[in-house]
């Protein structure tokens, strides 16, 4: 078995699995199967591509150097300024490539929005109500099962003092001290980030103490079901700006 000839034909067949499902992503047709697919061969085609270019340097070298006169032939400098004007213009943002990037979509889907999404904020408010309610239930009742079918047990918490600790760590203890008190959650606003991930501000007051906490939760939709994955309380001298739910 020749090796120069697997390694040809392992770029080729990479190169014809990236090119199917590059078209399938370009046209809006990029389901989570067939972004994997393209990674992952995007990957292999890397590899692929530095063994054939190693078995074929002595080609490359002639083709892009001329041997007569020792330089550059223009055969090598027209696809080096090509692929240099587009990834600087990609890298700029300039409208042209925007709209060249967006054209397959554009051209399947018109102006209709991704099947699922946008969530409308009607929905963004739902959601966010009913896992803050069953999360306040929860967390005040130490229902630890409940708790934990709306909280990520990696979920990060970050409290007012700045200490930083996961959901199995910080939630169990925090849940003991919440029982013994009536502390109420308040949802200020939900704001929609995508299709998956919801953010939620809100503030939390306890009867036996006047001062007020402000809180954030990030939600993520995981497996249809929303989980909350980040939390963070902060005094709200320490968080400029961040609204406040009058009483």
């Amino acid at each position: 078995m020749k090796s120069k000839n697997l390694v040809s034909l392992s770029v080729a067949l990479a190169f014809l699995v990236l090119a199917s499902t590059g078209l399938l992503i370009y046209f809006g047709q990029g389901t989570h199967p067939v972004e994997h697919t393209h990674a992952w061969f995007g990957i292999l085609f890397v590899i692929a591509a530095v063994f054939h270019i190693v078995n074929n340097w002595a080609s490359l070298k002639g083709y892009s150097q001329d041997r007569k006169t020792g330089g550059i032939r223009k055969e090598f400098i027209i696809p080096t300024a090509l692929a240099a004007v587009f990834a600087i213009g990609i890298a700029a943002d300039v409208p042209v490539f925007d709209k060249l990037a967006n054209a397959g979509k554009m051209l399947v889907r018109g102006n209709k929005p991704k099947p699922g999404g946008p969530l409308s904020q009607q929905a963004v408010d739902s959601i966010a109500h009913s896992t803050e309610a069953t999360y306040l239930k929860a967390y005040s009742t130490s229902d630890t099962a409940s708790l934990w079918s709306v909280v990520d047990k990696k979920a990060l918490i970050r409290n007012e003092s700045g200490a930083v600790g996961t959901g199995s760590e910080t939630l169990p203890d925090l849940m003991k001290l919440a029982s013994t008190s009536a502390s109420q959650h308040t949802v200020d606003r939900a704001e929609s980030i995508d299709n998956n991930f919801i953010m939620v501000y809100g503030t939390l007051t306890n009867p036996s103490n006047p001062a007020k906490l402000l809180y954030s939760h990030l939600l993520k939709q995981k497996d249809n079901a929303w989980k909350i994955v980040a939390i963070q309380t902060a005094q709200p001298t320490s968080l400029p700006g961040t609204p406040v739910a009058s009483k």
